[in-house]
């Protein structure tokens, strides 16, 4: 066994430097919003985030996250790759076409929706689902494409890897993989997760407003434990009451943790989580507000020469400024 020397493994004083004097003077910039004053408190896009999700089955935590990854898109001009083993390319393709033109599928005039199929193909790579990936091929799989960001949806869809005594151990080593992976690729993960069975019993209680209907998840309630928790950067939780008289069509969008607050984000109230309102099954809203319809496109994030860096920066960014060295 080979001795492990200090040298090469303490940081140097140095370093680090670069991040705190950067975040000082703004040569950082914080992390990127959508466009709305109160979801841009809470929600903060930012490379090589390792990002978890939870929520019920039938929440719509698909549709919010596409949704969100097309304000991004509009917005910064991000890519994403895309996985999702419960949904048909086709499905996903309908959901992205109405968010992007606030139109029913059906209503879509021909022409719009090729010019929608095209600016959804600069927006979005799909990887094929008609077979088992493990968690370390679907990484690789987006470690070869040019895009900002990976979903697995979900993660109990990916097959084991025989990593650890017991799948709580292999969970770990997967969590591991998935840091490293963030941080080889400057690449956010986004991980959708499926709930324990005892969080579908967890109602609201008798005389609350909304008693009867399913409480909103917390992070321990997800499908394997804390452990997920405890390895992301940030955790949210996605809820809609789906049998709700009036609030079946209000997705509750719980910000549970955010690692780190100096670049942007932050957690939710526990009884005021951002509110979307769905609108004709093609739009979401906050406050009263579509960001996809009000928001112009500002296109400020540009990749860098890959042979320079792989990471992101604004134009306001110094060439020589490292934008998100973390």
């Amino acid at each position: 066994m080979s001795k492990l020397i200090a040298a090469e493994n303490i940081f140097e004083p140095s370093e680090g430097r670069a991040f705190v004097e950067g975040l000082r003077s703004g040569a950082i910039k914080r992390g990127l919003g959508i466009g709305d004053k109160v979801a841009d408190q809470h929600l903060a896009y930012k490379p090589e985030q390792l990002v978890f999700i939870n929520g019920h089955d039938n929440v719509g935590k698909t549709d919010w996250i596409l949704w969100y990854f097309c304000v991004l898109s509009k917005k910064y001009n991000l890519k994403w790759d895309i996985f999702s083993a419960e949904n048909s390319i086709g499905s996903l393709k309908v959901k992205i076409a109405q968010f992007l033109t606030g139109i029913n599928i059906f209503k879509i005039p021909e022409m719009q929706l090729h010019r929608t199929y095209d600016e959804m193909s600069e927006m979005f790579n799909f990887i094929r689902n008609g077979r088992l990936f493990d968690a370390k091929q679907i990484l690789e799989v987006s470690s070869g494409t040019k895009s900002n960001g990976l979903l697995i949806d979900p993660y109990n869809s990916l097959k084991g890897m025989g990593l650890g005594n017991n799948k709580h151990e292999e969970d770990y080593e997967i969590c591991a993989l998935k840091r490293i992976f963030c941080k080889q690729t400057h690449k956010s993960l986004y991980v959708n997760t499926h709930l324990v069975t005892e969080a579908a019993r967890k109602k609201f209680p008798k005389d609350h407003v909304n008693e009867g209907h399913l409480m909103p998840p917390e992070k321990a309630d997800t499908e394997g434990g804390q452990k997920f928790a405890n390895r992301a950067d940030d955790f949210i939780s996605i809820h809609r009451m789906t049998q709700h008289p009036t609030a079946f069509n209000v997705t509750e969008v719980h910000v549970r943790k955010v690692k780190e607050t100096l670049t942007g984000g932050s957690v939710t109230p526990r009884e005021a989580p951002l509110l979307f309102t769905m609108q004709d099954y093609c739009k979401f809203t906050i406050g009263g507000n579509n960001v996809l319809e009000t928001t112009p496109v500002q296109q400020t994030l540009t990749t860098l020469n890959h042979a320079k860096n792989d990471k992101f920066e604004t134009e306001s960014v110094q060439k020589d400024a490292d934008p998100f060295p973390y």
